[in-house]
């Protein structure tokens, strides 16, 4: 068990940095459209999240609990959030199967990145 408590915490230090250096790189895309590059490293960053929340539930039903139960909702969030900004690449699974995809989807990554630091911060800060 001490094996996945590492492996949680190192996921998380990986958001921790990987998160906030995104969101940095998001802001650009209100200026100009963002390279593929930058939406392959969102949907990695948000596999490391799902795979970082799956841990998470592991560890709690193993019976390790965080300092506070928000943890856990923060995690769920700022997966599924990453998942979702990562889907609005243009031509991207949720940017298609919108009714009417934005034309600068930018604009709402980039905002959206900047509450998933707020979110990953949280994260970290409601852990162990």
């Amino acid at each position: 068990m001490p094996a996945l408590v590492l492996l949680h915490a190192l996921l998380g230090l990986v958001l921790l940095l990987a998160v906030p250096a995104l969101a940095l790189w998001g802001l650009l895309g209100l200026l100009r459209p963002l390279p593929p590059r930058f939406y392959a490293l969102l949907r990695g960053a948000a596999w490391v999240a799902i795979l970082q929340v799956a841990l998470g539930f592991l560890l709690f039903f193993l019976g390790l609990r965080p300092k506070d139960g928000l943890h856990l909702l923060y995690g769920l969030l700022l997966a599924a959030g990453l998942h979702y900004l990562g889907g609005l690449e243009p031509g991207g699974w949720f940017h298609r199967g919108l009714k009417d995809p934005p034309k600068r989807p930018e604009v709402f990554v980039a905002l959206g990145l900047l509450f998933a630091v707020g979110l990953v911060l949280r994260a970290y800060f409601t852990g162990r």
